[in-house]
């Protein structure tokens, strides 16, 4: 009866902020990681490229520049990137899946790190992405350079802006943030396969609801802080919020709004 007690009190009530706390906890030891500069380098600058980590393009470049090595830490910087930005939104479904799940350590532990390490799997390899832009046209050409006369920077960001402030208000945004705010009903001793193929199919619903933004960060610097910062702010607000769906088009107002700035006076220094 005693130990029936000590297992509820343990076990039941502490582990929902307990679970929030090891999310947040990771996120935290992620981004002291990357400010830290703790990941591997991704090799030499190419030649003739001049500019500061956190300018746009030039860890692309890098990358590129270096092969197999340079794309690795280059993957694996951006893996690291997106979980350290994505993971203050998994707060909620992480601490629904945990009131669903057996509240038995031993089934909640791997259950929830399988979902964490497929989630951040699957963001990972959306750094090819950026990779495959900068193997056909450089970003930092691209973007620091003009098109007849005009600041291509303004052009290129500022468009993207736009294009990321228009997603906000369109339907399949609104059905996948839907699903951001929710989890799918998984057995109550789920195996730790089922539980990374939920997380598979949730960065997969996270990368749809989120592309345009991470896109215009690209343009942005995918190494600035400033920008990292601003976008997860954004991503954690509107998932988190009882509103989510009116804040989500708040932030498309304000994309739209700081597109328009863009195309007008140039990228502001960030």
């Amino acid at each position: 009866m005693l130990s029936s007690i000590t297992n509820r009190i343990d076990l039941d009530r502490p582990a929902v902020p307990v679970a929030d706390a090891l999310v947040l906890s990771l996120a935290a030891a992620l981004w002291l990681v990357l400010l830290e500069g703790w990941l591997p380098g991704l090799g030499p600058a190419p030649a003739g490229l001049d500019a500061p980590m956190a300018a746009p393009g030039v860890p692309e470049a890098m990358a590129v520049a270096n092969g197999l090595s340079g794309g690795s830490a280059y993957l694996l910087m951006w893996g690291t990137m997106m979980v350290a930005m994505m993971l203050p939104s998994l707060v909620p479904v992480v601490r629904r899946y945990r009131e669903r799940l057996c509240c038995a350590r031993n089934v909640f532990a791997p259950a929830i790190a399988s979902f964490l390490l497929a989630y951040g799997l699957v963001w990972t390899a959306v750094g090819v992405v950026p990779l495959a832009v900068e193997s056909t046209v450089s970003i930092h050409g691209l973007v620091s350079g003009s098109v007849l006369g005009v600041d291509a920077s303004a052009l290129v960001v500022g468009g993207l802006l736009a294009f990321a402030g228009a997603y906000q208000f369109s339907p399949l945004k609104r059905d996948l943030l839907a699903r951001c705010a929710s989890c799918r009903q998984v057995p109550h001793r789920p195996s730790v396969g089922r539980m990374g193929r939920e997380g598979v199919a949730y960065a997969v619903n996270c990368v749809g609801c989120t592309w345009p933004l991470f896109a215009a960060m690209v343009a942005l610097g995918s190494m600035n802080v400033t920008v990292m910062v601003g976008l997860m702010f954004v991503v954690v607000l509107e998932r988190v919020a009882p509103e989510s769906e009116n804040v989500a088009r708040a932030w498309g107002v304000v994309l739209l709004g700081a597109a328009a700035f863009t195309l007008l006076f140039g990228v502001p220094s960030v």
